[in-house]
C-alpha cells in the first residue's frame, strides 16, 4: 500500500473521529498533504471508498486487538478486564471519540456500504462478548447470553462517550464496575 493512501487513510480516520465523516472534504485531505484533490480522487473515488478503507483498517486492528485478548487472557474474567482496558485507554488517549461512536452519531447520512461496516464492528464485539459470556456456563446463541453482551457494549459505549464529553476518567471507572457483575451473574 502507497504512504500517500495510509496518510490520506489516517488523516480521514483522525477527521471522522474528531468532527465526523460528514465534516472533512477531499480537499481538505489534499491540502493538508500539499498535494492535488485529484490525487486524492486516484486512491479514493468516492468519499464512500476513503469511509469504507478507514472503517476496515479500524475492524482489523479491533479483531486483532480481541485476539490479542483471548491469546493472553485464558479466563472469562482475565478478558473481561482487558476489554475494558482496552477501552479504557481508548477513552484516555485523546479528546477525539472512536469511529465507531462518531459513525454510529451520523448513522442515518452514512452511505450504505459504511453503515454494513459499522454494524460489522458492533456484531464483531456482541459476538466475542457472546463466546464470553459462554465461558460462564450459559449457551452462547442463547437469548440470555445475547442480553448481557449487548448490556456491556451499551454500558462501555456509554461510559466511553461520558468519559470523553465530562474529561473524567473517573466517570468511566464508576461505570465499568457494573460489568463484570453482568457478565458473571
Amino acid at each position: 500500500m502507497s504512504d500517500t493512501r495510509e496518510q490520506l487513510i489516517d488523516l480521514a480516520e483522525q477527521a471522522i473521529a474528531e468532527r465526523g465523516y460528514a465534516s472533512f472534504s477531499f480537499r481538505e485531505l489534499a491540502s493538508e498533504m500539499g498535494i492535488k484533490s485529484a490525487s486524492v480522487h486516484y486512491h479514493f473515488p468516492t468519499k464512500t471508498d476513503l469511509g469504507l478503507a478507514v472503517t476496515e483498517r479500524y475492524l482489523d486492528r479491533f479483531t486483532q486487538a480481541l485476539a490479542l485478548i483471548d491469546e493472553r487472557n485464558p479466563s472469562p474474567a482475565g478478558r473481561v478486564r482487558a476489554y475494558v482496558q482496552m477501552y479504557r485507554e481508548e477513552a484516555e488517549s485523546s479528546e477525539r471519540m472512536t469511529i465507531c461512536i462518531m459513525l454510529s452519531a451520523e448513522r442515518a447520512v452514512l452511505p450504505d456500504a459504511m453503515c454494513a461496516h459499522l454494524a460489522r464492528f458492533y456484531r464483531l464485539n456482541l459476538d466475542w462478548l457472546c463466546g464470553v459470556v459462554a465461558q460462564t456456563g450459559v449457551r452462547a446463541d442463547s437469548t440470555k447470553a445475547r442480553n448481557r453482551a449487548s448490556q456491556v457494549l451499551a454500558l462501555l459505549q456509554g461510559a466511553l462517550l461520558s468519559a470523553k464529553t465530562l474529561n473524567e476518567m473517573a466517570m468511566f471507572d464508576a461505570a465499568t464496575l457494573a460489568i463484570e457483575p453482568l457478565v458473571f451473574r
